[in-house]
């Protein structure tokens, strides 16, 4: 492959950087600012840091037919100024994201239970016809806009209305840190914040969540159980003595 006659005349080094910065503008998500007297900014889109989710509680078998839901708004458990309508804010992410991924068939999000408790959020779950309502707490809520670190967790369950059961109980933490610079000689690359860090984190982490439910409320058939271990092999009988 013939090199560019302006890389030719580049240390191998910087001609690789160069390489790598138009590498990164295509595979990468991002925006460059340049400069002249100064290097070249590369901004990254920024993402959520996670674990997988945590599952308390899952049901055995999937249900004869996709079940429906009701979610009502989850409660912000730390002590903060606004904390019913950031709760409000936060749960309608959660609710929009398992809209648009279908985890139910429908699911539909009543802001006017705030502070209902779980029996009377199933009282009206069980007058509307559906068949499940979702409940849940926002753990820890911190927010940095688009200057500072943010991130959220929360709990939910998914209630069964006929007999009050719990059908799932899942968890999960995300963050999302800013100030990330790194300097390549030629050019920087930063992290860039999305507009709403709080939103964009509380999405991803009901993506992921939401993604176990789908493929249950829609047939998913677990493995069976593994089975007992096979029992370990007889020695073979030592040979017998032979008589002269």
């Amino acid at each position: 492959m013939r090199r560019h006659p302006r890389l030719a005349r580049l240390p191998a080094r910087l001609a690789g950087l160069v390489c790598a910065l138009a590498a990164l503008t295509v595979l990468a998500a991002c925006a460059i600012e340049p400069k002249i007297s100064d290097k070249s900014i590369v901004y990254i889109d920024n993402y959520t840091r996670r674990d997988s989710p945590e599952v308390y509680v899952s049901p055995l078998r999937s249900p004869p037919v996709p079940v429906s839901a009701l979610m009502v708004p989850f409660e912000i458990t730390q002590d903060m100024a606004g904390s019913q309508d950031m709760g409000e804010q936060l749960t309608r992410v959660v609710w929009q994201t398992w809209t648009r991924d279908r985890v139910f068939p429908k699911i539909l999000y009543e802001p006017n239970l705030r502070g209902a408790s779980t029996p009377q959020a199933v009282a009206v779950a069980r007058r509307m016809g559906l068949d499940t309502v979702i409940v849940g707490k926002f753990t820890y809520v911190l927010s940095g806009g688009t200057r500072g670190d943010s991130g959220v967790s929360f709990t939910f369950d998914v209630i069964d209305v006929r007999n009050g059961e719990r059908l799932w109980s899942m968890a999960e933490a995300g963050t999302m840190e800013t100030g990330l610079v790194e300097d390549y000689i030629l050019f920087a690359r930063k992290n860039r914040m999305p507009t709403d860090p709080l939103s964009a984190i509380t999405s991803t982490l009901a993506m992921d969540m939401g993604a176990t439910m789908t493929k249950w409320n829609y047939g998913f058939v677990p493995p069976p159980p593994a089975g007992p271990n096979p029992a370990p092999p007889q020695p073979a009988p030592a040979p017998s003595g032979r008589r002269l």
